[in-house]
């Protein structure tokens, strides 16, 4: 979304003005990704605790689990 909003932003450095825009358009995708973020981490954090505990538990490896986590993510992707 942010790289097409500002699509060739950073190639137009005549004025001051297109500074501040350039600079402005980076303070907002770094704050969307930081908000973003900081959401998700509760869920990440009990799901990888679960995780711990099923790893050594010896009920699966690793790359299953990944590979289940992507796949579960796709339709709340779309």
């Amino acid at each position: 979304m942010f790289g097409t909003m500002f699509w060739d932003l950073g190639s137009k450095r005549a004025k001051q003005q297109d500074l501040l825009n350039s600079m402005g358009s980076m303070y907002s995708a770094i704050l969307f990704l930081i908000q973003n973020t900081s959401s998700v981490q509760p869920v990440v954090t009990i799901k990888l605790i679960v995780f711990y505990r099923e790893r050594v538990a010896g009920m699966y490896s690793a790359l299953p689990y990944a590979l289940a986590q992507v796949l579960i993510e796709i339709p709340y992707t779309f």
